[in-house]
């Protein structure tokens, strides 16, 4: 598989290193609703929040497996969205936060130091960098909107 990048956390810089997994979940939402006659008539709610799931590892051929493992936990600890990019440079333009976390040790040395970690994130897709920045972006384009009718409008008080 080809290599990840969240934010800057790689998910394997190499063939031996690229996830072992990735999966893509994209979801509808639709209302039903009964008629009197045959079946219910389905309405188009939207689309729901994209999900992706990695499985991958690190091993101390290619890495620190501590290091590395330090920075998903970081990412799931501070909840912020990061982009999700190709290891060649495709970027789609989509964030996601990490939504949950997996890790499993799966072999140490003689010193009981960690060798090989196996874990797997699920990310969550986050359309809107923070809800301030949303309720800003929507105040903006309505503030034009606003003197625009109130200027053709001589009733309208400012």
């Amino acid at each position: 598989m080809i290599a990840f990048h969240l934010g800057s956390i790689p998910f394997g810089s190499t063939a031996l290193s690229g996830p072992t997994g990735r999966g893509i979940e994209r979801q509808n939402t639709w209302a039903e609703y009964p008629v009197t006659r045959g079946k219910p008539v389905l309405h188009e709610i939207g689309e729901e929040l994209d999900t992706q799931d990695f499985q991958f590892f690190f091993s101390e051929e290619f890495c620190d497996p501590l290091t590395e493992l330090a920075k998903l936990e970081l990412a799931f600890a501070l909840k912020t969205p990061l982009p999700l990019s190709l290891g060649t440079g495709g970027y789609d333009g989509k964030r996601y936060v990490v939504d949950a976390l997996s890790e499993t040790i799966q072999k140490t040395n003689k010193r009981g130091a960690v060798v090989r970690v196996e874990a797997s994130i699920s990310l969550l897709e986050s359309p809107v960098q923070s809800l301030f920045g949303l309720i800003t972006s929507i105040a903006k384009s309505r503030a034009p909107a606003i003197s625009i009718t109130a200027s053709i409008n001589p009733n309208i008080r400012r």
